[in-house]
């Protein structure tokens, strides 16, 4: 598969069960070759998407002490806002290159922690309260309001995808219920000097959750995934379409039938480098106490598992804290959660 596929989910999420059928085998066909899918028909209002681009272009063209006055935590979890240069997304596959070029604001889930995890550092990591800049209330009430238009798309998809591997629609409800999803709206910003060499406005990766919905500008300087031919090719999404892709979770499930795809936001050329780009990213991640273990039974089979049964935190963790502290090593991820306790 040399492109990324356009799917119409409008029938499946009006619950027709041939639809369903249909969409569902599409979405197989392209998350066993590519990983990646549009999506059309999926029912969010446009004015949603552009009020919460307005309100982050709006916070972004403020100067940087400003923005600064809600920073991310120590924790370097998705909260608050990071400056240009704090993240590299290439060390979470153990690849070393310059912090990557963009500014981000994030958020995590509105509602509060589940009793399983509460007193844990799993509360901490993972459902630390967001905290919105002052004096911008219609910046938060986008973000939320953002967020909770992906909380059922996301879920039916999950429920697609189940329909996908031959198993029951609720298949993965039990690992949902509390999700620990996290959404940023990342600026790719201008660049007026030139890269460093193997510097990216996005490093090359894989997403570390079950699913992320994305919806980007489709402006010189973005989304590239590699296929499994080994080239990178452009994504352009319709107007009116989000940008999908499965995660490492996901794969993991499937015992790697499923392709969590590597990834990257390639820098604009050079007639174009004055040119921004805004991209709003929802990663719906499972619960974060929920067992990762592939799944018994999918496509009728039963194979050997590929990797050790592991909670969907400890996974999380190990990735996100390689690129944001920019280490190879997973010493990082054991002094955050010992912190955490501490705390």
């Amino acid at each position: 598969m040399e492109q990324i596929p356009v799917i119409d989910i409008s029938a499946a999420l009006a619950g027709d069960e041939k639809g369903k059928a249909r969409v569902a085998a599409q979405i197989r066909d392209a998350c066993e070759r590519i990983g990646f899918f549009t999506i059309v028909g999926h029912g969010v209002p446009d004015s949603v998407v552009k009020e919460l681009q307005k309100e982050a272009r709006a916070f972004f063209a403020c100067p940087v002490e400003e923005k600064e006055r809600t920073p991310q935590p120590p924790e370097k979890i998705s909260r608050g806002y990071s400056r240009v240069g704090s993240r590299a997304f290439a060390y979470s596959i153990g690849k070393k290159t310059p912090p990557d070029l963009h500014e981000t604001y994030g958020m995590g889930p509105i509602d509060p922690a589940p009793s399983a995890v509460r007193g844990t550092p799993f509360e901490k990591l993972f459902f630390m309260p967001n905290y919105w800049p002052h004096g911008r209330p219609d910046f938060r009430q986008a973000f939320e309001t953002y967020y909770r238009k992906m909380e059922p798309l996301a879920l039916n998809i999950l429920q697609l995808f189940a329909r996908a591997l031959a198993l029951d629609e609720h298949a993965f409800d039990q690992a949902l219920d509390h999700h620990a999803s996290t959404m940023r709206v990342v600026h790719y910003i201008p660049q007026d000097k030139t890269p460093e060499p193997g510097q990216l406005r996005g490093g090359e990766h894989t997403d570390f959750g079950t699913l992320t919905i994305l919806k980007g500008e489709d402006v010189p300087g973005g989304l590239q995934v590699r296929t499994r031919s080994g080239n990178w090719i452009d994504v352009h999404p319709r107007p009116d379409a989000f940008i999908c892709n499965i995660g490492d979770i996901m794969m993991r499930w499937t015992n790697d039938h499923w392709l969590s795809n590597l990834h990257r936001v390639a820098n604009p050329p050079p007639e174009f480098a004055h040119v921004g780009r805004l991209s709003i990213v929802f990663f719906h991640n499972p619960n974060v106490d929920a067992e990762i273990r592939c799944i018994r039974g999918f496509y009728g089979e039963d194979t050997k598992e590929k990797y050790p049964p592991a909670k969907f935190g400890d996974l999380y963790l190990e990735k996100q804290m390689k690129s944001q502290h920019m280490t190879t090593t997973g010493e990082i991820k054991e002094q955050v959660i010992q912190g955490a306790k501490l705390n």
